[in-house]
């Protein structure tokens, strides 16, 4: 397999994750400052744990990043304990633009608005992954059955 599944399949974990903890329809003060205690707190969704939320300059110099860094929570670490891989090491995180840094004319008004500025999904240390190992590891421990039945939308 490619990076490209590993990726898509970490998206859209994290997506339905995300939306357990926050509704799509909470303002973006109230989303951000849940998002910011789930980080404080180390919170565990269901399958994911938000590990930290930080805000660094953005590659352009000027802006700064949210960033939002997710593992696996412990849960689903051992769900699948027979396949022997130590998916511990598996750490990504969102980039998104910081709020007041979003032109007015595109700032979203609610939390799902906002989700849909994902700027990029980062693996930490993706080349010491095996992809294979970790998108087996994903498909037995969460059920990705609703996103096989979508259609397929260009992820970030």
């Amino acid at each position: 397999m490619d990076k490209a599944q590993l990726f898509k399949r970490l998206y859209d974990m994290s997506m339905d994750e995300l939306g357990l903890l926050v509704d799509h329809d909470e303002t973006i003060q109230k989303s951000l400052y849940k998002l910011d205690m789930a980080a404080r707190t180390r919170h565990i969704i269901e399958a994911v744990q938000i590990e930290d939320m930080f805000q660094s300059l953005g590659e352009d110099g000027v802006t700064f990043d949210l960033f939002l860094s997710m593992r696996l929570s412990p849960i689903t670490l051992k769900s699948c304990l027979d396949l022997n891989q130590d998916m511990n090491s598996l750490h990504w995180q969102f980039v998104f633009p910081k709020y007041d840094d979003i032109a007015a004319d595109t700032k979203p008004k609610c939390f799902g608005e906002y989700l849909t500025h994902v700027q990029t999904l980062q693996i930490l240390e993706i080349d010491s992954i095996d992809i294979d190992q970790a998108c087996e590891f994903l498909d037995k421990a969460y059920d990705f059955t609703p996103h096989k039945t979508k259609p397929s939308i260009k992820r970030p």
